[in-house]
């Protein structure tokens, strides 16, 4: 019979305004007494014991060689202050496992008020939230999440393997206007009484409802008692995610206007916001910078921000904003996309006013178009059309004069002329 090796281990991480209730990452060694105390402090548990546990890798060790007994790690005693929001983060990591007994779940994790110290396990009244770590049943060293409701069931992720890190986000604010920054570093919503779980980079559980709404967010548990083999728990981080968000963004729209888009987004706070950061993409990977605006620092009033793209492509536009700090922190939110119709041919002068020695223009369209320079008099200037798909550029053999000047574009027989400025 094989035996389970798993790691479960939170990564600690920090943000403006944020509380940390709980924070260990074992990394001192010693033995498990050594970070239990009936009067715990914030690295502290009132419990650490069963299935021969050891601290083994910066990490609290349980080995279960047979499908038998309990292993725990409890926090009884509330934590200083009560949280109405919770964002608890740790690494789970199955080393090997014995498909053919893998139980319901192998740890669960609990949060809420009145546990106990020792291998109990909450009843539903007493928990909050919880999530399940599921041994793989086909192979080994492989787990999955699970959602985990009143009654039982629920619904279970894809399969990890390796040490991955958890993110476990909840709201007990009483408001659905909440947001915290997920592990990729966007504005995830997060209604009041639901929870995500992510493992990694990757969402598993999103808004999924609380067990109990009306339990308060105080005490802690994991509890190791299905499956064979040996599991890790360490460097554990919880905290508060009220205050994490240095902006606070109420909407970001992107609306086209012609062969441009007009950008446009709201705040209604910013702390230590030092400038945003629009970027475009058009198959929603890799972006480019449309351009920055700076933000107004310090603020809990609403503001009104704005930007033009003046060169998007036909077809989709992807755009995302980036919200950076002073201390030179990002945060990005979830993109917005907008259509770009490129039906009817279009000319246009980017940037106008231009450059003296050429005239940058795009074509949609038009690839064919022919193009001349007048002064306000009429009298052409020379100039070398230079064609690339999609756009060209009027190249003078010298510089032209600042001023006034009209571009003169024939389509498909017809005549149309624009002004252009050239700076």
């Amino acid at each position: 019979m094989k035996k389970i090796y798993a790691i479960l281990a939170i990564s600690s991480l920090t943000a403006n305004g944020q509380t940390t209730y709980f924070e260990q990452n074992f990394s001192s060694g010693g033995t498990p007494a050594s970070y239990v105390s009936s009067t715990p402090n914030t690295g502290q548990v009132n419990g650490l014991a069963g299935l021969s546990a050891t601290i083994t890798n910066n990490a609290a060790q349980f080995t279960r060689p047979t499908d038998s007994g309990t292993g725990y790690i409890s926090r009884s005693a509330d934590f200083a202050g009560l949280p109405t929001s919770l964002h608890v983060q740790f690494s789970f990591e199955v080393l090997s496992n014995d498909p053919g007994i893998t139980g319901t779940s192998a740890v669960i994790f609990y949060v809420g008020s009145g546990f106990s110290a020792g291998p109990q396990n909450p009843d539903v009244g007493e928990t909050y939230a919880r999530l399940a770590l599921n041994l793989s049943e086909t192979t080994s060293g492989q787990f999955q999440v699970r959602s985990l409701p009143s009654g039982g069931g629920g619904n279970n992720s894809v399969s990890f393997s390796g040490r991955q890190t958890i993110t476990f986000a909840m709201n007990n604010t009483g408001s659905n206007n909440f947001g915290y920054i997920s592990p990729t570093g966007s504005l995830e919503p997060l209604p009041n009484d639901t929870y995500d779980i992510w493992v990694g980079a990757t969402k598993v559980f999103d808004n999924e409802p609380v067990l109990t709404p009306s339990q308060t967010i105080s005490d802690f548990k994991f509890r190791i008692n299905n499956g064979v083999g040996v599991v890790q728990i360490g460097d554990m981080l919880m905290r508060d995610i009220s205050g994490a968000l240095p902006v606070t963004l109420l909407s970001f729209t992107a609306k086209p206007n012609g062969d441009r888009v007009q950008l446009a987004w709201v705040t209604t706070s910013e702390l230590d916001a030092d400038r945003f950061v629009v970027e475009r993409s058009h198959d929603a990977s890799e972006y480019v910078t449309v351009g920055e605006v700076a933000a107004k620092g310090t603020t809990n009033g609403r503001q009104y921000y704005g930007l033009t793209d003046m060169n998007p492509k036909p077809g989709i536009n992807n755009y995302r904003l980036k919200q950076i700090d002073l201390n030179g922190t990002g945060h990005t939110y979830k993109p917005v996309s907008v259509f770009i119709s490129a039906s009817e041919p279009v000319v246009a002068v980017f940037p106008n006013p231009a450059s003296p020695d050429r005239i940058h223009l795009r074509l949609w369209n038009a690839d064919d178009a022919s193009v001349r320079l007048l002064t306000t008099t009429g009298q052409p200037i020379n100039g070398r059309l230079e064609r690339q798909p999609g756009e060209a550029n009027l190249v003078f053999g010298q510089p032209l004069s600042a001023g006034l000047y009209f571009l003169e574009v024939t389509i498909n027989g017809q005549k149309r002329t624009m002004n252009v400025v050239i700076r």
